[in-house]
């Protein structure tokens, strides 16, 4: 009984892991055709990911950018979100997902042109946005993520 229950066990470790990696691809591969396809040179030059995409071991979806300045600084953006907290995936400008509470962390850091930090913030909120924005009609992206999460076993709707 044991073997049985570890065996199926594993099996759902398995498909779970397989799931977070459908939802990273999609997220990366839907970014890159937009930056690829849809940014023109200026924007691909202020928009720079630092951190692509990824899920941890805690189930937990990183994302990192880099945003030139008017002035010559920068803005670095690095987010967080458990993807258990994930209730919505809606659009305004970006595509985002949504929690009940203020599960996203989102840390900014500000530098000046010369590189030395101007201020570092970090604050909770309950949008984790994806800067997927390009597209004229993301409705098939944003369905494909909701089956994908929705397969890796997360209960969410989907705004679209």
């Amino acid at each position: 009984m044991k073997k049985l229950f570890l065996i199926l066990l594993l099996g759902v470790s398995q498909l779970s892991l397989a799931q977070n990696h459908k939802i990273v691809t999609l997220l990366n591969k839907q970014l890159q055709k937009e930056m690829t396809h849809f940014y023109d040179d200026e924007e691909r030059k202020n928009f720079i990911v630092t951190e692509a995409f990824r899920i941890d071991e805690n189930n937990i979806l990183h994302f990192g950018y880099t945003i030139k300045s008017y002035d010559g600084g920068k803005i670095n953006v690095y987010s967080k979100i458990p993807l258990n907290k994930i209730i919505n995936i809606g659009r305004d400008h970006n595509i985002y997902f949504e929690t009940l509470d203020n599960d996203v962390t989102e840390t900014q850091t500000h530098y000046e042109k010369n590189g030395n930090i101007l201020k570092k913030k970090s604050e909770q909120t309950h949008l984790f946005s994806t800067e997927i924005n390009k597209e004229s009609y993301p409705h098939r992206f944003m369905k494909q993520m909701d089956k994908a999460l929705k397969k890796a076993g997360y209960d969410i709707e989907c705004s679209y």
